[in-house]
């Protein structure tokens, strides 16, 4: 009966802010952001107690070595309404892999004075080999403050 109610309870919450149980449920990785992830085989990792999922094994790392960086209620519905942690840096993309979110953490360059970080040492290499391809100020915010 309580777990009735508890259902219920939920249910109707659901329903007057008017998202429906489809919407609550993640869809995409939080670090490699248009991969689909599917609930029943992908990897996990948790964050204060609310699993997260995600598409692989290298997303679990780089996710464990700084989970600020890949949390976000928009790729990660069940965080919606938490406090969370601020990001360390304002890049939140890597400007060669443009869907995949980098940290502090990850390969960096300096270009025009600024530290710019990328998703792996590929992408670094192809950054290196031509900058000016991808040094875009949408997704490398620290250019417009040099």
């Amino acid at each position: 009966m309580i777990r009735a109610l508890v259902f219920a309870a939920a249910l109707a919450a659901l329903s007057s802010s008017g998202a429906s149980a489809q919407d609550t449920k993640q869809k995409f990785c939080p670090i490699m952001t248009t991969d689909e992830i599917d609930p029943k085989e992908s990897a996990t990792v948790t964050w204060n107690g609310v699993k997260i999922y995600v598409c692989c094994d290298t997303c679990v790392a780089k996710f464990k070595k700084d989970p600020a960086a890949y949390l976000d209620a928009k790729l990660i519905p069940a965080l919606a309404g938490k406090q969370l942690p601020k990001r360390t840096i304002e890049q939140v993309y890597c400007p060669v892999q443009k869907d995949r979110k980098v940290s502090e953490k990850d390969p960096s360059a300096t270009y025009k004075g600024v530290k710019v970080y990328f998703f792996n040492e590929a992408a670094k290499a192809r950054f290196e080999k031509d900058p000016e391809k991808y040094a875009k100020e949408d997704v490398l915010p620290q250019l417009k403050k040099k």
